[in-house]
């Protein structure tokens, strides 16, 4: 028999405090979730086609038939509302009922046709008593800190992440495609409880290597060429995200040496990394070391990103990036690279807790060049 969740745990209601601190501050009523990620982090709840109202004293979930048993099992304390028509009217309708009348919304979670069609149902029903405020990552900002429940989730992630690498890396050869390789760590990823990957994994053999986010396709692995591995596990809703490249083979000088300066920027960064240390600050420490090897032109994006519900979520750390502080509870990627078109390219990423007295490297893979050349 399936247990039934009867009431929320201790560290979803920790969370319910600070959304409703927050939303008192912004002097809203409500709040809706409508996307996966802010619904999970507030009730548990991991299904599609649904969207939470957060008031000051409950949190209402709308769904529809499919997802009834699985809201009773993840999130049974949340009041259900179950809808048989439209969302829009659904949402409208509960809002009605609970008489909120100024609700916000996460203007970078909804599309404009969904919050137009709740607003027109509620004006159908209600007249002009709702306003729906557009709000801008009040939510992903709240949860760019992680508490310890995701901590250790996000932990275990980075842990099946690297064992199923581990496990395939002895097939890796010349021959193989790069969508066979995919095809295998994915595999290894959900074998180990993994429930599937955090993003589409990227295997880029040879010259395919300088894209960033190349996606693998019949491209076979070859001899005294680069071959990179980015990818990551979703355990219990928690991302990782890891890059490694291997050397096979024989090994240009121009390609060790980039290689070698990657690995130092990325070292370098690391270290660097600390409460009170600025995201922008973060990246110019390796984007230095990258432009003084006279590469700058060929590292085109950000230092890294924070991981979690998302596989991007804040901090963003570029040097385009908006300036914000490190503090004690993000994670983040630090995965430089230098890509030359044509030629192949180098990333090398880790998954960085920031604690109260410095950083912790989640990720323990070798990324010296020895270990990642293959003969």
């Amino acid at each position: 028999m399936k247990t039934v969740a009867r009431s929320a745990k201790a560290y979803l209601k920790n969370r319910h405090r600070i959304v409703r601190k927050a939303l008192k501050g912004l002097q809203l009523e409500g709040l809706l979730l409508t996307t996966p990620a802010d619904l999970a982090y507030l009730t548990d709840f991991t299904g599609d086609d649904s969207v939470g109202i957060v008031t000051d004293k409950e949190i209402t979930l709308v769904t529809d038939f499919r997802y009834q048993e699985q809201a009773q099992i993840e999130a049974g304390w949340v009041k259900t509302v179950m809808r048989e028509g439209k969302m829009s009217e659904a949402i409208a309708a509960t809002l009605a009922k609970a008489k909120l009348q100024r609700v916000g919304f996460e203007a970078n979670g909804a599309t404009f046709g969904e919050i137009h069609a709740i607003d027109k149902a509620a004006e159908k029903m209600n007249g002009k008593l709702l306003e729906l405020v557009p709000l801008e990552n009040v939510m992903v900002g709240i949860r760019k800190v992680k508490d310890d429940h995701e901590i250790n989730l996000i932990r275990k992630s980075v842990e099946i992440a690297e064992e199923a690498f581990t496990a395939i890396l002895g097939q890796v050869k010349p021959g193989l495609t790069e969508n066979y390789l995919a095809g295998q760590l994915i595999l290894e990823l959900r074998s180990r409880g993994a429930r599937d990957s955090s993003f589409p994994v990227i295997v880029a053999a040879g010259a395919n290597s300088s894209l960033p986010h190349y996606r693998p396709g019949d491209s076979v692995v070859r001899a005294d060429q680069p071959l990179l591995f980015d990818w990551g596990a979703l355990y219990r809703g928690y991302c990782s995200d890891l890059t490694r490249t291997l050397m096979i083979g024989r090994v240009s000088a121009r390609m060790k040496k980039i290689y070698k300066v990657v690995l130092e920027a990325q070292l370098a960064a690391i270290d660097f990394l600390r409460p009170g240390v600025t995201t922008r600050q973060a990246d110019r420490v390796a984007r230095d070391i990258i432009e003084k090897a006279g590469f700058g032109p060929e590292f085109g994006h950000g230092l890294g990103h924070g991981i979690g519900l998302q596989i991007h979520e804040l901090p963003s750390m570029g040097k385009m990036s908006a300036e914000e502080e490190l503090r004690p509870g993000m994670i983040v990627t630090v995965e430089p690279g230098i890509y030359l078109p044509g030629e192949g390219g180098v990333r090398i990423e880790d998954d960085v807790l920031i604690t109260h007295s410095g950083r912790e490297v989640l990720s323990s893979l070798d990324k010296s060049f020895e270990g990642c050349h293959l003969e």
